[in-house]
This record gives C-alpha cells, sequence and structure tokens, in this order.
C-alpha cells in the first residue's frame, strides 16, 4: 500500500479500477472505427459479410460471459485483486494477438482472450471497490468507473479518428494495440492495493480484514465510526455464513436474506443496460451513420467521435445524479428519455428524406445524452450493492454474464437487422425501453445512503423490500439489525468474534 491510508488509498484503488474500466470502454469501441478501413478490410475480406462482421466482433462479449461465469468459482476463492490480476493477464494475451493478426482465426482467438479478461474484470471490479468504499462516497465512486468507461468509448473512437488519416496496417494495428497499456498498468499495480475488507472477514481472515478496513477509512481501531461499521460487518457475516462451503444452488433459493430475489434484481438491471440498444451507438455508431444516414466515412468517424465524447461528460455528470435522485428514479427517468428517443427516430427515418434523417442522428446521441445519465456504471454499481456478501461475487458473475449474453445478442444480430428491416430496429428497442420502467418502479429496491449491510436487513425484514426500504430509517441500529437477521442481541457473539481475530 506504500503507506497510504484514508482518502488517499481510496483514490489509489479508485484509480486502478477506473482504468480497468476506461479499457473496458475502448476495447468496446475502437473496433467499430475500423472495421469500415480498407486496410483492416485487406486483412480480413470475410468481415464485408455482415454476418460474419456481426461475429467477429461479438466474440469479445462471448469471451466476457465465459470470464463472467468463471468468476462463480474463482471470484470467492481468490479474492477480488487476484482475479483481475488475471483477468489482465488474458487481456495483454489477447490484445497482442489481435494487434498481430494476419488471419480472421487469430483475430477470433485474441477477442475470446481479450473477452475472458473483460468478463474477469467486470464482473470484479465494482463489487472491490463497493466493498473497499464507504456507504456515503459508494455511489460516486463506481459511477465515477462509469464514467471513465465512456471516456474510453470517447477516447476510441478518437482514435479511430485520428487514424482514418493514416494509411498503411498501422491504421488499424496501433488502435488495437492501445489496449495494452491501461491491462499492463493494472496488471502491474493492482496487487499492491488492499483486497476487500468484506471477503477477508468471509473467509475467515479477521485481522487482516479489520486492518484494511482502518487503511481505508483512515481511522485507528478504536474508532467509534470504525468499530460500528465493523460490527456491522461482523452481524451480517455471522448472519449469512453455514458449515458447508458456499454452493451455487443457493443463488435459487430465498432464505433469510432472499438470495434469488437478489440475483434476479442484479440479472435484470445488467441485461437492461445492453438491451436498452447502446451498442447501436457505441460499436457500430461508423457504420450505423454511413448507412442509416447517408454520411461519408470522414463525418461520420468525426460525428460518432464527438457523440463519444458528449457521451462521456454525461456519464461523468451521472455522478450527480445517481446520488441526487437515487438509483430507482435516476434509471426510470432515463429510460423514458431513452424510449421517446428511439420512438422520434423511428419516425424521422421511416420519411426516407434528407433532413429528417439529420434530425434523427441528432436524437440518436440524446439517446446517448440520456443513457450516459445513469445506465453506463448504475446498472454495475446496484447489482454489486444488492448483492449479500456470502454470495456477492456469485451473484455479480450471473449479474455480469447477463451482460454479456445480451451485449453479445445485441452486437451479433444489429448488422443483420439493418440489413433486414431497416430503421425498424429502432422500434424494437423503444419497446424493451417502456418496458424497464414499471419493472424498476415495482421491484428495485433503492439503495441510495445505505451501507451493504442495511440492504440484507432490508431484505431479511418481512414484507415487500422496495416498502420497507422506504419505511426503514437510515442508519439502522445494530441491536435492531441484529434482531432482523435473527441474530442474539448483546456481546456475546461481538466477544467470540475478537476472540477469532485474535487467535
Amino acid at each position: 500500500m506504500g503507506g497510504l491510508r484514508g482518502t488517499a488509498l481510496q483514490l489509489a484503488v479508485a484509480s486502478i479500477a477506473t482504468c480497468a474500466f476506461w479499457l473496458f470502454g475502448y476495447d468496446m469501441s475502437v473496433m467499430g472505427a475500423l472495421i469500415t478501413e480498407e486496410s483492416f478490410l485487406s486483412v480480413f475480406p470475410e468481415t464485408r459479410n455482415a454476418t460474419t462482421l456481426g461475429i467477429t466482433i461479438a466474440v469479445l462479449e462471448l469471451g466476457a460471459l465465459i470470464g463472467a461465469l468463471a468468476c462463480l468459482d474463482i471470484g470467492d476463492r481468490l479474492g477480488r485483486r487476484m482475479t483481475v490480476f488475471i483477468g489482465m493477464g488474458f487481456m495483454i494475451v489477447g490484445g497482442a494477438l489481435q494487434a498481430s493478426a494476419w488471419g480472421l482465426g487469430q483475430m477470433v482467438a485474441g477477442r475470446v482472450l481479450s473477452g475472458v479478461g473483460l468478463g474477469l474484470q467486470v464482473a470484479t471490479i465494482p463489487s472491490w471497490q463497493s466493498e473497499c468504499a464507504k456507504p456515503t462516497s459508494r455511489g460516486k465512486w463506481v459511477m465515477i468507473e462509469g464514467g471513465l468507461q465512456t471516456t474510453g468509448v470517447a477516447c476510441g473512437q478518437w482514435v479511430g479518428y485520428g487514424f482514418f488519416f493514416v494509411k498503411g496496417q498501422m491504421q488499424w494495428r496501433m488502435p488495437v494495440a492501445i489496449q495494452l497499456i491501461p491491462a499492463a498498468i493494472v496488471f502491474c499495480f493492482i496487487m499492491f492495493l488492499p483486497e476487500s475488507p468484506r471477503w477477508l472477514i468471509k473467509k475467515g481472515k479477521f485481522e487482516e480484514g479489520v486492518f484494511n478496513l482502518c487503511a481505508l477509512r483512515g481511522l485507528p481501531e478504536d474508532d467509534p465510526a470504525l468499530v460500528e461499521e465493523r460490527d456491522a460487518i461482523f452481524a451480517s457475516f455471522e448472519a449469512q455464513k453455514s458449515e458447508a462451503p458456499f454452493q451455487l444452488k443457493e443463488l435459487f433459493q430465498q432464505g433469510n436474506t432472499q438470495t434469488f430475489r437478489r440475483v434476479c434484481l442484479a440479472f435484470f438491471i445488467q441485461s437492461a443496460q445492453q438491451l436498452s440498444g447502446i451498442n447501436l451507438v457505441s460499436t457500430y455508431a461508423n457504420q450505423i451513420l454511413r448507412t442509416s444516414f447517408n454520411l461519408d466515412t470522414g463525418l461520420s468517424h468525426l460525428i460518432a467521435a464527438a457523440g463519444g465524447t458528449e457521451y462521456a461528460i454525461c456519464s461523468i455528470l451521472s455522478v450527480l445524479l445517481i446520488e441526487g435522485l437515487g438509483r430507482r428514479r435516476a434509471f426510470m427517468i432515463t429510460a423514458g428519455g431513452m424510449t421517446v428517443c428511439f420512438v422520434i427516430i423511428s419516425a424521422l427515418l421511416s420519411t426516407g428524406q434528407r433532413t429528417p434523417q439529420l434530425v434523427a442522428a441528432g436524437f440518436l446521441f440524446l439517446f446517448n445524452t440520456f443513457f450516459g445519465l445513469a445506465w453506463v456504471g448504475g446498472p454495475f454499481l446496484y447489482s454489486a450493492e444488492i448483492a449479500p456478501l456470502r454470495s456477492r461475487a456469485a451473484v455479480n458473475g450471473v449479474a455480469s454474464a447477463a451482460n454479456w449474453i445480451f451485449c453479445f445478442l445485441v452486437v451479433m444480430t444489429i448488422p443483420t437487422s439493418f440489413a433486414t428491416i431497416g430503421w425498424k430496429t429502432y422500434i424494437v428497442y423503444a419497446v424493451l425501453n417502456a418496458a424497464f420502467m414499471p419493472i424498476i418502479y415495482f421491484f428495485l429496491v433503492e439503495t441510495k445512503g445505505r451501507s451493504l449491510e442495511e440492504l440484507d436487513v432490508i431484505f431479511a425484514a418481512p414484507g415487500d423490500p422496495v416498502k420497507n426500504e422506504k419505511s426503514m430509517p437510515k442508519n439502522i441500529d445494530i441491536h435492531e439489525a441484529r434482531r432482523v437477521l435473527g441474530l442474539r442481541n448483546g456481546s456475546d457473539d461481538e466477544k467470540s468474534m475478537e476472540v477469532e481475530m485474535k487467535a
């Protein structure tokens, strides 16, 4: 840790987390800026076919799905840092294979390996960040990750625009190779940062867990605020521990903590992120601007890059929105805005006239604005917050897998969809976005300002968790929390934990 404590250490954790998510965004966008270039097509002529192109781009998501599912097993066994470390190793190898590819097989293999690494880190980084952060700043840090992801998207599009003017193989190989830089940074430095205190406590490493918690908060072990947080973590751990090791079947069981319900919420919110249609813009922006809006290659590159920049700015502003309005209202308002954008785009493109087409391009970027204000980092934040400690890695693995499954389906089908039904593609995504709003209203529990342990109490209490959250006070008393969780009140349990720490 290099002697860092408190805010400085939190910033170090956030820096590595945001670097990893910048890479996530860059990887998702950079190929979209390159697939229309003749230098790329001359090496991979097979990608002139829409289906082959869709598969080539989408295998990254297929690899990410494998990585996310792997977290169901290794996420808790290896810990948060080691999982990300291994993921970055995969991304370095995969990126090198892509940048040096002279055949479609090597390109596909490289994208699969990069995808595996991407899946490992995207399923893990939000949990690591959430478990290290204070309840009052947890949303801010994870949403900043989302902002850096969209900065990565914008950088990928600007790099593609800059290299549009470069001739030869460097036109596409150098943009692909740039991803190796952030991957190497995370790979080299993450093991010097603290492991999640909550994961350590879950694994019975109480002394190390409390030590890391003290370092992250910059407080002594006997500070009242730290003791309160430590005791809440211990209570949550005690309520969820059992004699047998965690088994995947627990994800489908309700129990005191309503695990299955929480899995469903995490699965939904990350699926919704992809089913919103964001990859219409982030992955295929250049191609869509050329085909749907009839713009020339250079102008489509420039507009896509400018749109990516606006997208990144809105994502950074989402830090204010998600903490100001709360998760539920931010998701619902922006889903409504995205629905309206796609309805208007469909209507304008259906005319077949030039002026309405150009206006529709503006609404495509307004969609970006709404998405950036809540849906970039929000789903990753929410799925990490909503998961119980005992199964947090597995729940986030399932949620991340859902994200990648639907990302794969969307990315793979978009070229074919536009080739067959054209502008009607936007109607499909308008309907999907409209369907999100009632689901969010009736089922998503607000997590703003709640500690991860308070959420366990909210789900353990009788009745509807959505209504429970609204009626329960913030900073639930530890004795009331233990009562709701079905634990003994008193000092005996706390003393037993302290004995285990010293053992």
